[in-house]
């Protein structure tokens, strides 16, 4: 019943196993070697044969059986077009062989084209097979993630539990630099907690007592008490690791990209093979019905040519490999017929339409004047910090020229700020309200939801720069590009609504979404899918994994060495936006190359056939003849993919 199922979403060749290709491909490739080795030493007849036969029965058996379920399905698949040309070359070359009077035909036997089309089909099957399995990869990975232990309070003992063993209503504590290990509220302790993992904000979110803690977050200030609320199984962060150990990837079904063109190929191939055999019955030649048949067989045998078989995989190596020189891996193909194809694009923000590190974007003396004392007392504390705060300006002190003093002694307080001694001086870089805890005067006033950094020396108030995470180079461009195609375009963040909707603004979506969970990304883009419409989401970070995954395409801003890379279909290293435009020429041309390589194929085959059917008798003589005209067949082919090593 389930292999019915799997054959009515997508076609046969791909409900089978990697391996099941796998063994029967490197038989098939023995007996082609053995086949060519007996004619070429024009070896018993019957010989080949028994090779040939042993062939179909042990390695061409799954191309019959998946031939069949297409059918069954009504669909005429690469399976389809194969196995009707092997049984019609191998019923032409057992009249060769056998016959006292062959079949008409100058062609001595097809058994190497026939051979040649088993091992090329089970070749591209494993292919495609491997392409559907590669998300089992490095699924152990993902446990890392999740946190090991936590520290339950019973009255005033402390105990070391696993973070699965704790359940609704227990007490732990967490101090500062350990991750969360359950979700909850905090019952006793203020702190600022990391949580980019879970909403993709780079900056630490103040809690406060009753503030919602989430699993796998880090404590990055002081010590607090949390009630459970959720078990780690039920957890937000367990939920997107079991998304993707159980997923089967929501994908619309991938097709081979030779399949659609099967069909047509056939057709094309009876209507010649007819008119074949119609033209040499009435010519005079073949008088006898049945003798002319093996014109008819002859054309059906070689109308799969080898160069077929490659019409996509040349392309498709070059067109990686071209990606690959710009900093796109493109690790599904046929992502990019369902890009050109989507309705919406979705994006999520931190990190894919902004960098995802905050920038100084600007600097504020208290007086208005002395900007270099103010950049120099924040950078000479943060210069041995390591965060996003303190990267930014050692950034900007490095671009300005800025100089820094040498530190006697520092301390950092997560989520607060850094104090510092250089000399006689006491330098203090943080939040406004901890400069006001360490009794430095500054003013009151609001910054918004912009991230901020004030400066104090011997106590006495600098001033303040604001930090911003900057929009990727060719935003704005990219998001009227896709307008332009008639494509939805729609933000999905983490973060708050005054930095999604500035975000937004600047970029040009008129959508967006904030406080975005990534249970809820994923819902989302399940409801657009349930209206019939294709989306494709990009994004960058773990926590956009589950909306990946249930997107049609997926396409991430990566570093490469991230453990989701392995579930997603594009991976761009690129820092400008232009790289998604890129995607949509990179598919234009691929799509003509392949079309092009169709035709060219099938124009060399008809050539073939020309010159089988209608060269004298005696100049179509030896066995190696049909090879070498498939052969030149391939390498036109390669010559006119190789085009798209320099696609720009």
């Amino acid at each position: 019943m389930s292999s019915h199922k799997s054959a009515a979403g997508e076609v046969a060749a791909l409900s089978v196993p990697v391996k099941a290709y796998s063994y029967r491909f490197f038989l098939s490739v023995c007996f082609l070697v053995m086949v060519s080795y007996l004619l070429a030493l024009r070896s018993s007849a019957s010989g080949v044969f028994v090779l040939v036969l042993l062939n179909l029965l042990f390695c061409a058996d799954v191309m019959f059986k998946n031939a069949w379920r297409d059918l069954e399905n009504f669909r005429v698949t690469l399976s389809v077009l194969a196995c009707t040309c092997v049984l019609a070359a191998f019923c032409y070359g057992v009249s060769k062989t056998f016959l006292l009077s062959p079949l008409a035909g100058n062609a001595p036997d097809l058994y190497i084209a026939l051979s040649s089309v088993i091992v090329l089909y089970l070749w591209t099957c494993s292919r495609a097979a491997r392409s559907k399995e590669r998300t089992k990869v490095f699924i152990k990975k993902l446990d890392d993630f999740l946190p090991k232990s936590g520290r339950l309070m019973q009255g005033r003992r402390e105990m070391m539990v696993f973070a699965r063993e704790l359940k609704e209503g227990d007490i732990i504590r967490v101090k500062a630099g350990e991750r969360i290990p359950c979700e909850g509220e905090i019952a006793k302790g203020d702190t600022a907690i990391d949580e980019s993992l879970i909403t993709g904000n780079m900056l630490p979110t103040a809690k406060t007592l009753g503030s919602r803690v989430y699993a796998g977050t880090l404590n990055k200030r002081a010590e607090i008490m949390v009630r459970v609320k959720k078990g780690l199984a039920e957890s937000v962060i367990a939920g997107i690791i079991n998304a993707i150990k159980n997923s089967e990837r929501r994908r619309c079904v991938r097709k081979d990209p030779l399949d659609k063109y099967a069909l047509w190929l056939l057709l094309a191939a009876v209507l010649l093979a007819l008119a074949g055999y119609v033209y040499f019955y009435w010519l005079g030649d073949y008088r006898r019905p049945l003798h002319t048949v093996g014109i008819f067989l002859l054309v059906m045998g070689l109308s799969c040519p080898l160069s077929f078989f490659f019409a996509a995989v040349f392309p498709a190596l070059c067109v990686r490999w071209s990606a690959r020189r710009r900093k796109i891996i493109l690790q599904e193909l046929g992502a990019l017929e369902v890009l050109s194809q989507a309705d919406a694009v979705f994006f999520d923000k931190t990190g894919t339409l902004t960098y995802g590190e905050l920038r100084i974007s600007s600097v504020h003396a208290a007086d208005g004047k002395n900007k270099k004392d103010l950049l120099e007392c924040l950078a000479s504390a943060e210069q041995l910090v390591d965060g996003p705060f303190a990267a930014a300006v050692n950034i900007y002190a490095q671009e300005h020229k800025i100089a820094t003093r040498k530190l006697l002694c520092f301390d950092v307080l997560p989520g607060l700020g850094v104090k510092a001694i250089s000399g006689k001086s006491i330098l203090l870089a943080g939040r406004p309200e901890w400069l006001r805890e360490q009794g430095v005067p500054v003013p009151q006033q609001s910054f918004g939801e912009q991230a901020v950094i004030c400066g104090a020396k011997n106590g006495k108030y600098l001033g303040y720069v604001l930090l911003d995470d900057k929009l990727r180079p060719g935003a704005a461009d990219m998001v009227r590009a896709l307008k332009a195609m008639g494509k939805e375009v729609i933000l999905m963040s983490g973060d708050n609504e005054a930095s999604v909707s500035a975000i937004a603004k600047e970029a040009g979506v008129d959508k967006f979404n904030f406080g975005v969970l990534p249970q809820t990304k994923a819902e989302i883009l399940g409801n657009f899918s349930a209206l019939g419409k294709k989306a494709v989401m990009v994004g960058d970070g773990f926590n956009d994994i589950t909306a990946l995954l249930r997107a049609d395409a997926g396409v991430v801003f990566s570093s490469g060495k991230n453990v989701y890379n392995n579930w997603v279909d594009v991976i761009i290293k690129r820092s400008d936006l232009g790289s998604i435009t890129d995607l949509f020429s990179i598919n234009k041309k691929l799509s003509a190359r392949i079309r092009g390589n169709i035709l060219l194929g099938l124009l060399c085959n008809i050539l073939l056939l020309g010159w089988v059917l209608f060269a004298p008798a005696s100049s179509v003589g030896a066995w190696y003849q049909v090879p070498a005209g498939i052969l030149a067949g391939v390498f036109v082919i390669f010559l006119n993919s190789a085009r798209l090593l320099n696609v720009k």
